[in-house]
């Protein structure tokens, strides 16, 4: 126990930064889509299965450009590589707040989806294991800890602002 406590503290800097990507990629998971779906398929007056649909389509379609943008991690630096991520997954977290159209859903969903649950995720696996060369198993498994984290604490945030605020303010 206590060299895996010295293994946390020597790292946490690295750790702490594979741990925020897993946490960040929250945004474009299913279950944190899911927990707008409701308001999302009454607003644009789809069905279920339109929904389901269109998120579908938004993350095959995310998967299919994520084979070209991930190899971005590859070419640039952490340095340029999350800054650029946070931006895109704002933007896409911010055009879900003020769609009007069906197609705009479609391509906040895409941004989601490819920049959080796509991009987000495969950084802090790619620079986890570029970091660490020795402990790079224990090292990605503390990381990953951040989706869990995420998973556990997110849901009950956004249900307590969806209690004070509507959709598309939370």
């Amino acid at each position: 126990m206590r060299t895996y406590l010295a293994f946390l503290f020597a790292n946490r800097r690295w750790l702490i930064g594979g741990f925020a990507l897993f946490l960040f990629s929250s945004f474009g998971q299913t279950f944190f889509v899911s927990l707008f779906s409701a308001d999302l398929r009454g607003e644009f007056e789809l069905s279920h299965g339109q929904f389901g649909a269109l998120f579908t389509a938004a993350t095959l379609a995310a998967a299919l450009v994520m084979t070209q943008v991930g190899r971005a991690v590859d070419l640039y630096g952490a340095h340029r590589v999350v800054p650029a991520l946070m931006l895109m997954l704002a933007l896409g977290a911010a055009l879900m707040a003020v769609t009007f159209h069906v197609w705009v859903l479609f391509l906040a969903l895409f941004i989601l989806r490819l920049f959080g649950q796509g991009m987000m995720s495969h950084t802090s696996f790619t620079l986890t294991g570029r970091w660490f060369v020795r402990e790079r198993g224990r090292a990605t498994s503390v990381a990953a800890l951040g989706l869990n984290t995420g998973e556990a604490l997110l849901p009950l945030a956004v249900v307590a602002v969806l209690a004070l605020a509507g959709w598309r303010e939370a």
